[in-house]
């Protein structure tokens, strides 16, 4: 059976490069945004700390792709807090296709253009059938290398999985990812949001911290299934 007919289940172990906009999230105006989800996570949103991601995956079981995603910060469900993807665009139909099955990440398809030299970074995400912008991004990474490690960062991923892939029960995924990498501190130089994915400088108030990580290696283990 070739490796298309077998699909792509958990575990991935995936590496690449990829950006980390760490941000202080706004608890009033991510709720009044349409990027916090549906009403449930709407309720359970604290605030804390947001993210916006550009990943780029360069070795992945489903082949290389790029990634940017949205974390408004932190749900609390049955009273512990988790993080929680709302918004996410992938290059790749496999992604999309196996991170809702394997996660219930909600991955939609993009197109991305992706210019990384060691001083610049340019990255644009587009509609696939319009092209009009989604995102759009220019930073350079200054200063010292450090290591990154998500042992830094011990938190869980809680995504409600979709009907079509439930058999009709109501239930989570919990994915705690692993993972290692190169970082520097980085200059946002540009940033354009859109009505497609949230501007960060709207959810938030005071300063944001930029990440750029290089040489990492991350792991999306098999998720654990938390009930409704």
């Amino acid at each position: 059976m070739g490796k298309q007919e077998a699909g792509f289940p958990a575990p991935w172990h995936l590496e690449g490069s990829g950006v980390i906009i760490f941000f202080p999230a706004h608890k009033a105006n991510v709720l009044a945004s349409p990027f916090v989800g549906d009403a449930e996570n709407a309720a359970g949103f604290q605030g804390g700390v947001g993210a916006v991601m550009l990943v780029r995956y360069t070795d992945a079981p489903c082949g290389p792709y790029d990634e940017l995603l949205y974390i408004p910060g932190f749900f609390e469900f049955k009273n512990r807090n988790y993080l929680r993807i709302t918004k996410i665009y992938v290059s790749s139909p496999a992604s999309v296709e196996w991170g809702r099955k394997n996660w219930a990440i909600p991955k939609e398809l993009a197109v991305f253009d992706w210019r990384q030299g060691e001083k610049e970074w340019h990255i644009d995400v587009k509609q696939p059938k319009s092209g009009n912008s989604i995102y759009s991004l220019s930073l350079s990474p200054r200063f010292f290398s450090f290591p990154v490690t998500t042992a830094l960062l011990p938190w869980s991923l809680l995504q409600k999985q979709e009907a079509q892939y439930s058999a009709g029960k109501e239930f989570y995924l919990e994915t705690r990812l692993s993972g290692k990498g190169s970082g520097k501190i980085c200059f946002i130089d540009r940033v354009e949001g859109s009505r497609d994915f949230p501007d960060y400088h709207e959810m938030s108030h005071g300063p944001r911290i930029a990440v750029a990580v290089n040489n990492f290696q991350m792991t999306f283990p098999t998720a654990r299934v938390v009930r409704a």
